[in-house]
């Protein structure tokens, strides 16, 4: 393993104790992967990097790097860089001088020369697309550009584990996605460990090899990207990560692979079976809005409802539908220009097979 995180605990002055910023948090994070941490303002997952890094020290639990433990070794001597949202670059310098900057302090201490540093700003600046730039202030470049040049030097010391804190925050949508085109492409190029912090889920979903999902500071789920969307372990992950709808009811009964919930209405969903929960117990049927059929109201089959309201997005357009006998809206996905004309007020039926049906008890 790269990163072994043992039961971290950290919390702040003036905070309360009971609900510290990071409450034992475990990960272990495999060599050359690309790990994201993801969840709302305020969960934890930008201190668990900050400790990662160094720049915040733990006040329980370990961190291990590559077998060794490095939970109080400074951030300088963890092989390991950090990228920021701000790109803190300095102002007064060239992008040669900021991407050359890790590296002039080594030549301080003897290992490079002017020449090989020289070669090396010029191969960071080939790598991140930005060759000719280097005699450039930070102030002349675009937003995309000076993400590259951060980048760029955080690369050029050849770093085992490089950290990034919601590195594409400040950039438009367009540069967004083409940067996370450029991560994808530069974590497979260099093979690191790439340990990723966003709030974004469908930057996590897009990039990551791992997500953990944090709330409250703790990690309620840490999987692939396809087992976080259809297998969601907890409400919260449901809600977070995708479009979920989360359809409140008592569980029926259940066996090994399938649980019935009846809903306050009376309809009875089958899905997927929650551990251990015996009948009676109040579950959720969570179904994804793109696993959602709009279907002609009075079909065998479907769940009647009425359609609140139509959202043009492009790729789909999204409904959302009163069923009848809930007062829950259920948000459906349909491709754009499929199907025929729904208007706000059309009753409808809604349709989805159980395989894509996860029932939970928490």
């Amino acid at each position: 393993m790269a990163l072994e995180l043992v039961d971290l605990v950290k919390a702040f002055p003036g905070a309360d104790a009971a609900h510290p910023a990071v409450d034992r948090v475990s990960l272990t994070i495999e060599r050359g992967s690309f790990v994201s941490l993801i969840g709302s303002s305020g969960c934890g997952k930008t201190t668990t990097l900050r400790m990662i890094a160094g720049l915040e020290f733990p006040d329980r639990g370990r961190i291990l790097h590559e077998g060794r433990d490095v939970t109080l070794v400074p951030t300088s001597e963890r092989g390991m860089r950090m990228m920021f949202q701000d790109y803190a670059l300095f102002p007064h310098m060239t992008v040669g001088e900021n991407v050359a900057f890790g590296l002039r302090l080594r030549r301080q201490r003897g290992r490079h020369t002017a020449g090989e540093i020289d070669r090396l700003v010029d191969e960071q600046l080939e790598r991140v697309h930005l060759p000719g730039l280097r005699g450039r202030k930070p102030a002349e470049l675009s937003g995309g550009q000076r993400q590259r040049v951060a980048l760029a030097r955080a690369l050029i010391t050849d770093p085992e584990v490089l950290l990034f804190d919601e590195p594409l925050g400040a950039l438009d949508a367009g540069l967004r996605r083409a940067m996370q085109f450029e991560l994808k492409r530069l974590h497979a190029e260099l093979g690191k460990t790439f340990v990723y912090v966003t709030h974004d889920q469908h930057e996590a979903l897009a990039m990551s090899d791992r997500i953990a999902v944090m709330h409250a500071g703790r990690v309620l789920q840490y999987a692939t990207p396809e087992d976080i969307y259809f297998t969601p372990r907890t409400r919260y992950v449901a809600r977070f990560v995708g479009s979920a709808n989360l359809l409140d009811g008592v569980l029926v009964d259940a066996d090994r692979r399938v649980g019935r919930v009846r809903l306050p209405n009376g309809s009875v969903i089958e899905g997927s079976a929650p551990e251990d929960a015996p009948a009676g117990t109040r579950v959720a049927a969570v179904i994804r809005a793109d696993r959602i059929e709009i279907r002609p109201a009075g079909s065998t089959d479907a769940v009647r409802g009425t359609v609140q309201e139509r959202l043009f997005l492009g790729t789909h357009d999204e409904f959302l539908v009163r069923l009848d006998g809930l007062d829950a809206d259920v948000s459906v996905h349909r491709p754009t220009g499929t199907g025929g004309a729904i208007s706000v007020g059309d009753p409808v039926g809604l349709a989805w097979q159980p395989e894509n049906v996860r029932v939970l008890s928490e």
